[in-house]
């Protein structure tokens, strides 16, 4: 991950390793490929990540604020999003 790098990129950055790992094995066309990731589960979340609300987030700051959460409702203190906020789809990896 890059300083500064957006939570669509660094989801686009994935799924575009992904899709070529896949192609090097499968020996099928990227594009294809691609495909063929973004029918996974990981790939449908790493696609919504890069369409959805936090798209223009940067990365740090996306995954910290996931962190916080996570820890804060394991310590039995959930955080409340604002209005209208969206809760942030897991970290895939």
């Amino acid at each position: 991950m890059r300083p500064e790098q957006t939570v669509r990129e660094m989801a686009q950055e994935v799924l575009l390793r992904q899709a070529r790992a896949r192609a090097r094995l499968t020996e099928e066309p990227l594009a294809e490929a691609l495909e063929a990731v973004l029918e996974t589960p990981a790939g449908t979340q790493l696609g919504e990540l890069r369409r959805g609300a936090h798209r223009e987030e940067e990365a740090l700051y996306w995954q910290a604020n996931m962190l916080f959460e996570r820890v804060s409702e394991q310590a039995g203190h959930p955080i409340k999003p604002g209005p209208g906020a969206k809760r942030p789809l897991p970290n895939v990896t």
